[in-house]
């Protein structure tokens, strides 16, 4: 995870949704690559393409998808996992992405947060989990 100090500073994105599926299927959703390829990405036409999601401590993933004409791969490693709880996984070499996952209701209450050196793609990156997480609650109320 990156250091967030003088020399290195950090942010880090944080977002809540509540979903009517229980936390083993929004869990499922996060590690089954199959259902991952339904939701995860920046658009619909923005999937990304798992080519890897190995989902174990120290499990690799790797991912790419096409922006806007711009080939890009990520290559990471999951740190935490606690099923169907907590997803903790390093993305690309200075980015961590923390999935928790609890009961709310009848359903389920997730909070994402990643932690990112700051940068111009900050938009981006919250463009693309909020259009990711909305259809993530579309996926799994549909499968």
């Amino acid at each position: 995870m990156p250091e967030n100090d003088e020399n290195n500073p950090t942010e880090t994105l944080t977002l809540q949704r509540d979903y009517a599926a229980p936390p083993d299927r929004v869990f499922e959703a996060w590690t089954d690559p199959d259902v991952l390829a339904l939701w995860f990405g920046c658009a619909t036409e923005k999937l990304w393409q798992v080519h890897e999601w190995d989902v174990r401590a120290g499990g690799k993933l790797h991912v790419s998808l096409d922006f806007d004409g711009v080939p890009f791969a990520v290559h990471g490693e999951f740190v935490v996992v606690d099923p169907p709880h907590r997803l903790r996984y390093r993305w690309s070499n200075d980015e961590m992405i923390e999935v928790t996952i609890e009961p709310h209701g009848t359903g389920s209450r997730l909070h994402l947060a990643h932690t990112f050196r700051p940068g111009p793609e900050g938009a981006v990156r919250t463009e693309g989990w909020t259009w990711s997480l909305g259809q993530l609650g579309r996926v799994r109320t549909a499968v």
